[in-house]
């Protein structure tokens, strides 16, 4: 079952916006308090546990907030500390709530449909109906599929609700697979021959974090109002080129299932070379590309399109033949040198180990030097013919 969110701007009186726009901004305070109870107590990251040290005292603080409102946020609270833990990351600040947002539940909302939702609002905690702002599309997914439960939250001062329909997935079409290699420069290689580079977005990039480093360096309040506003630029840059890229990988292949390599440990993995010396920007320069959230958002809407992916160890896919399945070529940049002299794409000749790590049916083409198929979020060009595996 996957899931797909549609947000949409509730239609709301001044004295409701600003009866929730308090709520929501008391649900936050609430947030941050239960973390530091759970810090400065050492509790144990238990369902009883946390409900019993911060249950009552949030009630008190924060007597406007719904008693499910409260374990809503506790709960979010759990999941965040756990994560934390399970990465592994002991040095980690404890998370701050920036934004006003609030999960609700069948306990905190009524009567969800494309009319509307009824929610709670500052004349004596009834039940008022807001309209949505609705579009076509909004009316396509209510149509197809079951909300569940959304959440409430406040952007420029106007509020909204992000709402997760459950789309049940498609089933896998094939039983083939295509290799993907990630990279830098390339964020993607398939067995295919198709890669995806961006060069606008890299160009785009570079420019950011050149005006980054040099408001870094002023230290005045202008410079870091102005430093929020790029760091915002550049996730937004990011996540555009990621949603293109993922519908070009996914359009440029008919297989069932997409393999990529598993790089949760790669900084740790590559940081030195051979003889043990460290990498200069090694993880800097792995640290502006975005492979975990790529395979999120691929994970997603491969579900949806009747594709899976997996992940495959990534140890020695870049120093193997592709064809002999030996390591005795050699890597230099971006080509792979066979033993008997034959000249192969490093990237695409990774991609093909990769497949091959699968143990399932797969498909290549033999890409001669510098004949990889390159796309920018652009549909194949015309006359682009897939080879099905012998």
């Amino acid at each position: 079952m996957g899931i797909c969110t549609y947000i949409v701007k509730l239609k709301t009186t001044e004295e409701n916006n600003n009866f929730w726009k308090s709520r929501l901004q008391n649900a936050a305070s609430a947030h941050d308090l239960c973390i530091q109870i759970i810090k400065l107590n050492n509790v144990k990251l238990g369902l009883k546990e946390v409900h019993d040290a911060v249950y009552e005292t949030l009630r008190i603080n924060f007597p406007d907030l719904p008693a499910q409102a409260v374990i809503k946020i506790y709960k979010s609270v759990m999941s965040e500390l756990r994560s934390i833990i399970s990465n592994k990351h002991e040095d980690a600040k404890a998370p701050v709530r920036k934004g006003l947002a609030l999960v609700l539940d069948k306990r905190l909302y009524s009567n969800l449909s494309i009319n509307g939702i009824s929610l709670s609002d500052a004349n004596h905690g009834k039940r008022t109906h807001y309209d949505f702002e609705v579009y076509d599309k909004l009316k396509e997914m209510f149509s197809k599929y079951i909300p569940s439960d959304p959440t409430l939250f406040m952007r420029r001062g106007s509020l909204y609700l992000a709402i997760p329909f459950n789309v049940e997935d498609k089933p896998v079409t094939n039983d083939r697979c295509v290799g993907v290699d990630l990279g830098v420069r390339r964020l993607f290689v398939t067995s295919d021959g198709i890669a995806f580079r961006d060069k606008k977005y890299l160009g785009n990039r570079r420019k950011v974090r050149y005006l980054k480093r040099s408001l870094k360096s002023k230290g005045t309040k202008s410079a870091y109002r102005h430093l929020r506003k790029l760091r915002r630029k550049e996730r937004n840059m990011s996540k555009d080129m990621q949603n293109r890229a993922v519908n070009a990988l996914i359009k440029s292949t008919n297989a069932g299932t997409l393999v990529l390599e598993d790089l949760k440990k790669i900084k740790n993995n590559t940081s030195k070379f051979a003889n043990g010396a460290k990498r200069k920007k090694h993880n800097n320069m792995l640290s502006q590309v975005p492979f975990a959230e790529f395979k999120e958002r691929l994970t997603h809407k491969a579900h949806l399109c009747g594709m899976k992916v997996k992940t495959v160890n990534p140890a020695n896919t870049s120093k193997t033949d592709s064809r002999t399945g030996e390591k005795n070529g050699v890597r230099k940049g971006c080509r792979y040198y066979c033993k008997d002299k034959v000249i192969l794409d490093a990237d695409w000749n990774a991609a093909v180990n990769i497949a091959k790590k699968s143990k399932l049916p797969c498909s290549n083409e033999v890409p001669k030097d510098g004949t990889l198929s390159f796309l920018c979020g652009r549909p194949l060009p015309v006359g682009h013919t897939y080879v099905n595996p012998s």
